[in-house]
């Protein structure tokens, strides 16, 4: 389980900083998320389905507990980073093109809801299921539908704005 919790790391650190909108608290989140799965390791029931959705939920829930014991003014949901998700591309040639690309794409992200970049990010970033996303959002099959949809429809609308 060790390893493939592991291997789940970068992406729950992507969540976490979409949640947290800074990549120092989404690593403090991540640690206690792996901490806490690691000192209690029956917590897990493969039973109830795969391992990743259920270690994303984890991580949001810490990220939510992080956020409740902020004080106003702590962090700017404006510093949200996304270095996480860029693509660094194939080669020189197109580097350029990708990375304005990409920082288009991260303005946009930047400004979406909380609730539509979390919902972005599971789905088309890190490629779980509805069903999954389900799960790691504690959100019923059919609003994962509806939710994503209209997170995509708002991310179309910034991309537009941003050319």
């Amino acid at each position: 389980m060790r390893q493939q919790l592991v291997q789940l790391g970068n992406g729950a650190h992507a969540l976490a900083t979409q949640i947290l909108g800074n990549a120092d608290d989404a690593a403090d989140a991540v640690h206690d998320a792996f901490a806490k799965v690691l000192r209690k390791p029956d917590a897990y029931d493969a039973s109830k389905g795969p391992l990743k959705p259920w270690f994303l939920h984890v991580v949001r829930n810490r990220c939510i507990d992080l956020i409740r014991r902020r004080r106003p003014g702590d962090v700017n949901s404006g510093d949200v980073k996304f270095e996480e998700l860029s693509d660094p591309g194939p080669g020189p040639a197109n580097s350029l093109e990708i990375a304005q690309r990409d920082q288009t794409l991260q303005l946009a992200l930047a400004n979406l809801s909380s609730e539509h970049r979390q919902i972005v990010v599971l789905r088309d970033y890190m490629d779980l299921s509805y069903a999954e996303i389900a799960n790691v959002l504690d959100i019923a099959h059919g609003t994962v539908m509806s939710r994503l949809h209209r997170a995509r429809l708002a991310l179309k609308e910034e991309l537009t704005r941003h050319g």
